[in-house]
């Protein structure tokens, strides 16, 4: 071998430690941790890149008052690969069911003050799901207490600021706090869009439903005109799209106004309809508008006042 030529020794390549952190069915990651990682962070793979800077530390007993204690990434469980399977205790539930109820009514209001609509049902019920009786305790204030947003515009549907694709039953038609905001279409001819067939299937879907509130915000753009051919159209289309709501037949608390992008202006269609003409026309159309709103209000509460409010609305 010529003199000043060496062979170097293969680098031996540094095999990557295994990700520390766990999916979403609480299985450990198959993925190799990254070369780089925060100060203070633990391995974790790219997927779970967020995870790596919030840690916890596994609270398995081991016995004698003692914990494992090791170091992972925050979980709801909190509890390490090797202890994956260990049920820890759920102190919580030796509370009184009316007390868990507040706790969960608190970590819900601070859900909704971080999260958009979706996000919000979506983390709490994550967290609800790590017991039985958690769960259904957890949901049922969930389920009272956030409002549900639908929002109808042409084909368009969204839940919870969610597109749908298609309206089917599903976890939406639990909630006891609806509110539809409908961006309705009629042409000159009176003809409804497919808004009209979309409200129909929701309302079918919720039929015999136990709601506490109905909040219905209609926007259209027959409201921006001021002439009594869009107050006619808004009057006899209106009932087209409350009549569908009849069948739910237990509201505790109902309305409909107008959309709130309308400043200046009431959100009171009856109010609507006198200030946009002021011939006796409109006004006889206003208060007929009057007669069938408060129709249909009592339609909607007569059910629970036969029952008993306190039958209609018990959970």
């Amino acid at each position: 071998m010529p003199r000043g030529k060496r062979h170097s020794k293969p680098a031996r390549k540094k095999i990557r430690p295994q990700c520390s952190a766990l999916t979403r069915s609480y299985d450990a990651c198959k993925n190799r941790a990254t070369s780089s990682r925060a100060r203070q962070g633990l391995p974790v793979c790219w997927s779970h890149r967020k995870l790596g800077l919030s840690v916890a530390f596994c609270q398995a007993p081991l016995g004698g008052s003692r914990k494992c204690l090791k170091k992972i990434p925050w979980t709801e469980i909190q509890l390490c690969f090797k202890h994956i399977e260990l049920a820890l205790p759920c102190y919580i539930l030796r509370l009184p069911l009316e007390l868990r109820q507040q706790i969960f009514s608190y970590i819900l209001n601070e859900y909704q003050s971080s999260y958009a609509k979706f996000y919000t049902y979506y983390s709490f019920l994550k967290v609800a799901r790590l017991n039985r009786q958690i769960f259904e305790d957890a949901t049922d204030v969930l389920y009272r207490k956030l409002v549900c947003d639908i929002f109808l515009s042409g084909k368009d549907v969204y839940i919870l600021g969610r597109k749908c694709h298609s309206i089917q039953t599903g976890s939406w038609q639990r909630f006891k706090q609806l509110t539809f905001q409908l961006n309705i279409s009629v042409d000159h001819s009176g003809r409804h869009g497919p808004i009209l067939e979309n409200v129909q299937l929701i309302a079918s879907h919720l039929q015999g439903s136990n709601l506490i509130k109905l909040h219905i915000c209609l926007d259209s753009v027959w409201f921006w005109y001021t002439r009594r051919r869009s107050v006619e159209l808004i009057r006899n289309f209106l009932p087209s799209y409350l009549d569908p709501f009849r069948q739910l037949g237990r509201v505790r608390e109902l309305s409909v106004a107008l959309s709130p992008k309308m400043s200046g202006r009431s959100n009171e269609i009856e109010l609507w309809m006198e200030d946009m003409s002021n011939d006796s026309e409109a006004m006889a159309m206003a208060m007929e508008w009057k007669r069938y709103y408060e129709e249909w209000t009592e339609n909607l509460k007569r059910e629970c006042l036969e029952k008993g409010v306190g039958k209609c609305f018990e959970f």
